[in-house]
């Protein structure tokens, strides 16, 4: 029922052992019925939790969840989600989106600890201000990060770390309005083969490092400035490799 808002969902649903798949609007988990030890062991796949379902006791018995989206507000329930995250050790899909907007409610990534396992990670609304890469580019298995409206409202992206996102294949950075700066260490996102940036109205080149990478064959950039345009004309020419696309086309 994905259309649905559960907030207060009957203690019985521990008792679902071979419950796999719980889709809803919004979820919010109980606490477990005293005195009861039993875990969810077949739960895979659970959109959207509220964050206020983080605590010990409940993400214990979601041993094998492998696909997690959790919505709410972020900053008011931030120490058990940041601290919770990491229990989650066979967690592939993670999708985090902020309800609460404004000064108070900013998530601070640096503090989250993410589970090793991760292969696609989503962030929305969650406004953040320091830059996500440094953090995020140490995931080992990450092979899709989706930095989506309002995620990051920075002005530089910087990845420093040699071979930082080792795994990762695509990247769509979306409603980054203000991104005017983005470097690279050499030998990061060795097996990047999509980029999309929309909009980089402010971006004024893009890092040397990503012509290096051989697995990069698509590129997609909405409203490039002038300065940016005439760096890719060197490249629209190489159809042989790069399917570059400008949006809107003939600026």
């Amino acid at each position: 029922m994905p259309s649905r808002y559960v907030d207060q969902t009957p203690e019985d649903i521990w008792k679902m052992q071979k419950l796999m798949h719980l889709n809803f609007g919004s979820i919010t988990l109980p606490a477990p019925p005293e005195n009861y030890s039993s875990s969810l062991k077949n739960l895979i796949f659970i959109s959207t939790l509220n964050p206020n379902s983080f605590t010990p006791d409940i993400l214990g018995r979601l041993p094998n969840v492998q696909t997690l989206r959790i919505s709410g507000d972020l900053s008011c329930y931030h120490s058990g989600v940041s601290k919770s995250l990491c229990e989650l050790h066979k967690l592939k899909c993670l999708k985090l989106v902020n309800t609460e907007m404004g000064q108070l409610s900013r998530m601070v990534l640096s503090e989250y600890q993410f589970p090793p396992s991760l292969t696609q990670l989503c962030l929305s609304n969650t406004e953040l201000k320091e830059d996500p890469m440094p953090t995020l580019e140490k995931l080992p298995h990450l092979q899709l990060l989706k930095l989506k409206q309002n995620s990051y409202l920075g002005r530089k992206l910087a990845c420093v770390g040699s071979g930082g996102f080792p795994e990762l294949k695509i990247l769509p950075l979306k409603s980054m309005y203000w991104l005017d700066e983005w470097t690279m260490g050499s030998g990061a996102m060795p097996k990047l083969e999509s980029l999309a940036v929309n909009p980089c109205a402010y971006l004024r080149k893009l890092p040397e490092e990503l012509w290096c990478i051989k697995s990069l064959c698509k590129l997609d950039l909405h409203w490039p400035q002038t300065e940016l345009r005439q760096r890719l004309r060197t490249f629209e020419d190489m159809g042989w490799r790069y399917d570059i696309q400008l949006y809107p086309y003939g600026i």
